[in-house]
């Protein structure tokens, strides 16, 4: 998709990057040479062939950041496919009223990681440093802040995709859970129905009475944001293209049965399986009397 982009040309939004899809000019490589006749105008095909070729010469050498500050922050969502490889999912989970990160978990081409406070969080930081373009959902308005308030400074990526407002433009509106459920993709049995303040109860609780089973789910659910950005992201690309109308190539959508053996390969080093739905409830009465 990113080669069929022409918004990188100051003066070509949607409908004028549609109008060249219809003359004919589908691809990077379609732009007519200079001296052939004009498909915007004499001055901005200038323009084009000059941005045309910084951002051929971008990807051909991977370069994210160049090809970021080229195309319009509306449009990063193209990049997507191109740079899969390079994304790191991620989400955190808070205490609650101080803010403090308690859990977060990454999903990358080289399988999870998984940070709790009190144990190797300050180990987060050069862990995200390592990737270049940031899958969140909503994490430019929370997860970052949050991090970023709490580390003091945070590596900058080349690329931060925040699928809250990618899905917005697919049509598809609501909070994460939501739309998984709309698209159909939603969580495992055991893990509907709990939600981002019974990751706070949870943290307490497991804070308080040290209780496996209760950091057990709560990592399990934070893996599961991290996991369904996945087959969020690939699924919101494919709908971009479909709005387009544009013949480019679709990405295969993940599935989550991949990495089950890995997520209770991950949970079996926190401690042994423990009854994690009885947790949820000993949290919730510790969180409300004070005592499980």
């Amino acid at each position: 998709m990113i080669r069929r982009t022409f918004q990188l040309v100051r003066g070509v939004g949607p409908s004028r990057e549609k109008m060249l899809w219809a003359d004919g000019i589908a691809r990077w490589e379609d732009f007519p040479p200079e001296g052939g006749a004009p498909a915007l105008s004499a001055n901005l095909d200038r323009v084009a062939r000059e941005r045309l070729a910084e951002a051929r010469g971008a990807l051909e050498a991977r370069d994210l950041p160049t090809l970021a500050s080229l195309i319009p922050k509306r449009e990063h969502w193209r990049l997507f496919s191109d740079f899969e490889r390079e994304a790191v999912y991620f989400d955190i989970e808070t205490e609650g009223m101080s803010g403090e990160p308690t859990v977060v978990s990454l999903f990358h081409a080289e399988g999870f990681e998984v940070f709790v406070q009190g144990r190797d969080l300050d180990r987060l930081p050069e862990a995200m440093g390592r990737w270049p373009l940031w899958v969140t959902f909503n994490g430019a308005a929370f997860d970052v802040p949050v991090l970023a308030r709490y580390f003091g400074t945070l590596p900058t990526p080349a690329l931060h995709l925040d699928l809250c407002h990618v899905c917005r433009r697919m049509g598809w509106r609501g909070g994460l859970k939501k739309i998984e459920d709309l698209l159909g993709f939603g969580r495992p049995r055991h893990l509907r129905g709990v939600d981002g303040l019974d990751a706070v109860f949870l943290w307490r609780y497991w804070h308080a009475e040290k209780d496996i089973a209760a950091l057990r789910l709560l990592v399990e659910y934070n893996l599961y944001d991290s996991i369904q950005l996945r087959t969020l992201a690939a699924r919101a690309y494919n709908r971009g293209i479909e709005m387009l109308q544009v013949d480019a190539p679709s990405m295969p959508v993940f599935e989550r049965g991949d990495m089950l053996y890995d997520v209770t390969r991950h949970l079996l080093t926190l401690g042994p399986e423990g009854n994690e739905e009885m947790a949820l409830d000993r949290a919730r009465r510790f969180a409300l009397g004070g005592a499980a």
